[in-house]
């Protein structure tokens, strides 16, 4: 009854502790959102930065000692969130993360944590849905879901294998697999 006792506690204490990151999360998030300010992309005849040199870097904007990229915005699932430039365990805690690749290149992949206010329902994505990643330039980047799949935890190969110009993954609770949602961009 002593060890039914102390699992019962084990996990309550698991699910306040992961209630308090998920709402850390959303907080910080929300927080770095207001201090973002992108560049309204000026409608004009020149040519950007990225289609003459697509390997250049996005640009950064440092926050709170974190660099960021841009944002996502998600309108299905009514989702408005800061990208930070690479995926470390420290950043997932704060917002979604450019896992690799990049826009100018059409092969992003954004990682996130399965938070509600993160990734945590990209599983209801359809094929149709548009998605929207904007660099701290201005330049807007609409893509339309094309699938969800299920991924192995350790299929790191099939995660960046293929023809997406957007993908974003995230853990099933458990973490024995990803959710991924592959993307094309329909800007062209």
């Amino acid at each position: 009854m002593f060890l039914g006792l102390i699992l019962v506690l084990s996990s309550l204490c698991l699910t306040l502790y992961n209630t308090y990151s998920e709402n850390k999360a959303a907080k910080e998030s929300a927080n770095v959102l207001s201090q973002i300010v992108i560049a309204e992309n000026q409608s004009t005849n020149e040519i950007p930065d990225y289609i003459i040199s697509p390997d250049i870097e996005m640009p950064k904007k440092e926050i709170d000692g974190k660099y960021y990229v841009g944002t996502l915005f998600v309108p299905a699932l009514s989702l408005n969130l800061p990208v930070i430039d690479e995926w470390s365990y420290e950043n997932f805690k704060t917002a979604p993360c450019v896992y690799e690749g990049t826009p100018y290149k059409n092969n992003l992949i954004i990682c996130a944590h399965n938070y509600s206010k993160h990734f945590g329902s990209i599983n209801n994505l359809t094929p149709g849905n548009e998605i929207t990643f904007k660099d701290m330039d201005g330049n807007v980047f609409t893509y339309e879901v094309m699938y969800t799949e299920i991924l192995d935890d350790e299929a790191v190969e099939e995660m960046s294998s293929g023809e997406w110009d957007l993908t974003l993954f995230t853990c099933t609770y458990g973490g024995a697999t990803r959710i991924t949602v592959r993307c094309k961009n329909i800007d062209y």
